[in-house]
């Protein structure tokens, strides 16, 4: 049985990992789109799935791309598309987005409950504290 690296977010629709996962991931599911959540990133082979969507570690203020990205990733899914999301390694922007998409979705209703159920489906999610912050500036009501 192959050991997969990525996990469901939401059952067969949104799949998160990191970017060693992409090719098993669509190899594995029908994945739609795949947003890659890294500032520097290869373009790679999948010209007509990949989205570019850049979330800067450590920078100050990075709502407004937080905020694209959880957009992106919320309309895609609302279109009915099925997702994969991912940073480097799928733990800090991977989680932020995660967070921030089932708070979108109604499937949590703090950042702390959103939080918790992304890290039981990637018990690797490790979001910063800066990230952290721009979500409660994002969500002022979660």
């Amino acid at each position: 049985m192959t050991l997969m690296n990525y996990h469901e977010l939401i059952k067969k629709r949104i799949y998160i990992g990191g970017a060693d996962d992409v090719d098993d991931v669509l190899g594995n599911e029908k994945v739609d789109i795949v947003f890659d959540l890294r500032v520097e990133s290869p373009n790679g082979s999948l010209k007509d799935k990949r989205v570019h969507s850049p979330i800067i570690d450590d920078a100050d203020q990075q709502d407004t791309s937080i905020k694209n990205s959880i957009e992106q990733v919320v309309k895609a899914y609302n279109e009915g598309k099925n997702v994969y999301f991912h940073c480097q390694g799928g733990s800090n922007r991977t989680g932020t987005v995660a967070i921030g998409t089932l708070l979108s979705l109604g499937k949590a209703n703090t950042i702390e409950e959103a939080e918790e159920i992304a890290k039981k489906v990637r018990p690797k999610i490790s979001v910063k504290p800066e990230m952290k912050e721009a979500l409660k500036r994002i969500f002022p009501n979660a």
